[in-house]
């Protein structure tokens, strides 16, 4: 009996013991199951309201529960965004056809985006072509929970996804880019907060400054629940005052716990502590062969070429003929005018800020800077010139030939790689990032007056100007990884008649790739030194800021009746005031470099 009594004791003392034994779990490791717990929450949601979907008859109760749906995702936001780029465009996407360009194939938008459209209409509900859509938004949420089975987190991982949903926050979900319709931007943008906070708990043991982010994070969340409407959002201070110090504190974590950033040559550097720091953003990103990088060398010798008439057929026009500094490197003239005189169909836009584009020209036909150089060298209408004859040029001149053998030691012969790299490299060169708007980000209080944080605010609420120009490029390249850069169908005409307007016939990139969602498709440029980039447009038909934003208040090209039924920008009126426009021009003009 006595050796029973000890085996069950020690039985016993097993028991208790072995959970002490348990090898406790890291931070990732948690983490991992807790996003997997409210990811499998989203997926029972959706069930639920597809549920609703078929037996809801009142259009509002079917908004709010729409509504804790959109909540449940945003909760997961950052890490679908962050490990699933490409299933997620059918989960959160924007409601436009999918063009892939490389397969010749049209993909039909999906998700929660075009859910809203069908949800917040004064139209009847089309019932059956929601629950189809409700069902595809399952197949994909399943999809991501079988793929997050293999997922190998990391701490890098997990604080580069909580960074950049920090600042998609700020360029996205401020502006409403993913709730147009609904409106309910401000209360999205408190549940992303939360759900920071409740991923970042797991670390708590680890960051010493654990709690003051954690009040931080509980300041912004309070500042936007005293928000009362969307348009009324304090965007400049929200980010200054709130977001910024967020991420500079995230950062100094992770740099002092010897956590590694990730460096994944991206145009946002992976070690940025925000997006408004200096050298936040990389203009060798998109660089192919490191052999080609910058150099001081390689940038004078760009340089020259590039103010140099020698280049072109007729030894009358240099790059720079069209590119002038002093207007931004844009040329003042509605269309430029090219070899022998000749005036062009487009506009000269600025090339400052041209590398964080995946893509150039107004029709994005050109994939990188040095392909570009090549093809206005070449074009017959523009330079009529020939990289043979730079060559030739480059190794017959004293000069050239001193500078182009320190920009290349040991490159004997010119080969034309070497040419256009030299040109772009000095056009990655110009992106000082200095601007009012750039000093105010960075904590200078007084770098912008009051009306003009007024207007920045409007840019990025009720004018809804950020969804398509994106902080802080200003470009359609879209935030928070850059790695893709947008076209709009905005419908521009042909002077600024809106009483009688014409759409403008340019196809834009319909010209080259002959998808009907591509007809009259153009970059979204650059806003930085708008101000001195006169006159607007690819056509160059709007003379000033106040005609360009008259434009956009009347809702584009279909808003004022014409028939342009694949435009994307929204086409319904703005109804901005004219109070309201004087403000946004201030605020553009705040994006001069000094």
């Amino acid at each position: 009996m006595r050796s029973h009594s000890g085996t069950i004791i020690i039985l016993l003392f097993l028991i208790f013991l072995l959970p002490c034994c348990k090898k406790a779990q890291s931070p990732k490791e948690v983490l991992y199951v807790q996003f997997n717990n409210d990811l499998s929450t989203l997926i029972f949601r959706n069930e639920q309201f597809l549920g609703f979907v078929r037996t809801m008859k009142n259009k509002a109760e079917l908004q709010a529960e729409f509504l804790k749906l959109r909540m449940q995702y945003k909760k997961v936001e950052a890490f679908t965004e962050y490990f699933f780029p490409t299933t997620v465009r059918l989960v959160n996407g924007a409601p436009l056809d999918e063009v892939e360009d490389e397969e010749n194939a049209v993909f039909e938008p999906g998700g929660l985006q075009v859910i809203e459209e069908l949800i917040y209409t004064t139209d009847l509900l089309e019932r059956d072509e929601l629950v189809r859509h409700v069902r595809k938004l399952n197949v994909n949420l399943m999809r991501i929970k079988k793929l997050w089975v293999d997922i190998q987190v990391t701490d890098s991982h997990v604080l580069d996804a909580l960074r950049l949903e920090l600042f998609r926050l700020i360029t996205l979900g401020i502006s409403g880019f993913d709730t147009p319709a609904s409106g309910h931007a401000v209360k999205e943008s408190q549940q992303v907060l939360q759900s920071f906070q409740q991923y970042l708990k797991v670390y708590e043991e680890m960051i010493p400054s654990f709690k003051k982010l954690y009040d931080q994070t509980e300041s912004a969340i309070a500042f936007l629940s005293k928000t009362k409407s969307f348009n009324e959002l304090d965007r400049a201070t929200f980010i200054a005052d709130y977001i910024n110090p967020i991420c500079r504190n995230l950062h100094a974590y992770q740099k002092s716990a010897a956590i590694p950033f990730i460096r994944d040559r991206r145009l946002l550097r992976g070690d940025a502590a925000t997006l408004f720091e200096p050298g936040a953003f990389d203009a060798e990103a998109l660089l192919t062969n490191s052999r080609f990088a910058a150099s001081a060398d390689r940038i004078a010798l760009g340089q020259k070429l590039f103010y140099d008439v020698r280049i072109s057929g007729n030894g009358k026009t240099s790059c720079g003929s069209c590119h002038q500094p002093q207007l931004a490197y844009s040329d003042g003239q509605k269309t430029s005018k090219g070899f022998a005189n000749e005036v062009m169909t487009r506009n000269a836009p600025t090339i400052r800020y041209a590398a964080f584009q995946q893509a150039l020209f107004y029709d994005l036909r050109s994939p990188s800077l040095e392909d570009q150089a090549a093809d206005v060298i070449h074009n017959k209408k523009e330079m009529h010139g020939s990289m043979q004859d730079i060559a030739r040029l480059i190794g017959s001149d004293a000069e050239y030939i001193k500078l182009f053998r320190k920009a290349y030691p040991g490159i004997k012969n010119v080969p034309p790689a070497y040419i256009q790299n030299s040109l772009a490299v000095f056009v990655r060169s110009i992106n000082p990032f200095n601007s009012s708007f750039d000093r105010y980000m960075r904590g200078d209080k007084q770098a912008l007056t009051l009306d003009e944080r007024k207007g920045f605010n409007l840019f990025m609420g009720k004018a809804r100007c950020g969804t398509c120009h994106f902080v802080p490029l200003f470009n359609g390249t879209v935030p928070p990884d850059y790695q893709r850069t947008e076209s709009e169908v905005l419908g521009v005409t042909m002077n600024t008649d809106w009483k009688n307007p014409r759409l403008d016939k340019d196809a834009g990139r319909g010209a080259h790739n002959h998808f009907p969602q591509w007809q009259h498709a153009f970059k979204t440029s650059t806003l930085r030194n708008v101000s001195k980039t006169a006159p607007y447009m690819h056509n160059g038909a709007y003379e000033s800021l106040q005609q360009v934003m008259e434009f956009y208040n009347e809702g584009g090209g279909a808003g004022l009746g014409l028939p342009v039924p694949n435009q994307t920008l929204a086409t319904d009126k703005l109804r901005l005031t004219k109070p309201e426009v004087k403000l946004i021009i201030l605020f553009m003009e705040s994006l001069t470099d000094h």
